[in-house]
């Protein structure tokens, strides 16, 4: 009984969100990671009630407050597609959250563009739930208004892939994908013990007039068995051009 004193178990069935199972295939039970950025402000609005209430509830602790929330993001874009959220929260577990179920959002200034990324802390070929690394771009202005910009990302390995809609599932884009501000997910085999860490480049074009807005590289550091996003892995490209690609000593 102590124990079960500590773990508060709540299953949210997404009954409010029937709606965007529209977006999915007939007969498939999965939710594409653009189904379920449509729900991310309303999921984020119910989240930050369930932490005060746990925090409340001296469940967890403030200072655990941000780890604790990008590891329910993780998990909602991660398992949320199966249309359940189980919410659970146990004194320590924090702890055994894995990387790859992480949350990580990113942000750098380009000129007059700021550009954010939301993606995967890790993507692990072996045993991420995703086909690979979701990347999620956003480009606003000064006063923090979107900014109508389309995007395209280079990669030095690895593949892209986009959702195909009429599928049902995710198709191979290449090496080089546009996007208009839709999940891009970045792809590739279990890296070798001697394997350069992947760059992926990306350039913000305005959607109208074409005018080049700036350009971005983000670092994949390869991590044993898997690539690892670090918190400064996303920079102006003439930042990190001269490091994007370092070799590995003989």
């Amino acid at each position: 009984m102590r124990f079960a004193k500590w773990l508060i178990p709540l299953l949210v069935w997404m009954l409010a969100f029937a709606p965007a199972w529209a977006h999915a295939a007939e007969g498939d039970p999965l939710l594409s990671v653009d189904d379920l950025l449509s729900l991310e402000d309303s999921y984020e609005a119910f989240l930050k009630e369930l932490e005060d209430l746990i925090v409340s509830r001296g469940l967890l602790s403030e200072s655990d407050r941000a780890a604790w929330h990008d590891a329910q993001m993780g998990d909602f874009f991660q398992n949320g597609g199966y249309g359940s959220i189980l919410a659970t929260y146990l004194p320590g577990a924090l702890s055994y959250t894995r990387e790859e179920d992480t949350l990580l959002t990113l942000g750098v200034q380009l000129q007059d563009v700021f550009l954010e990324l939301v993606t995967m802390r890790r993507y692990t070929p072996q045993d991420s739930s995703l086909p690979g690394l979701m990347l999620t771009l956003d480009a606003r202005d000064a006063s923090g208004a979107p900014l109508d910009v389309h995007f395209t990302l280079t990669s030095s390995s690895g593949v892209f892939l986009k959702w195909d809609a009429l599928l049902g599932a995710y198709s191979t884009a290449g090496a080089m994908v546009e996007s208009d501000g839709e999940t891009i997910v970045w792809s590739d085999q279990t890296p070798a013990a001697n394997a350069r860490s992947p760059v992926i480049t990306v350039t913000v074009t305005d959607a109208r007039t074409q005018a080049l807005l700036g350009e971005a590289a983000l670092l994949l550091t390869v991590d044993g068995t898997g690539y690892l996003v670090n918190d400064g892995a996303l920079s102006a490209a003439e930042e990190s051009a001269p490091s994007a690609s370092p070799a590995l000593p003989e």
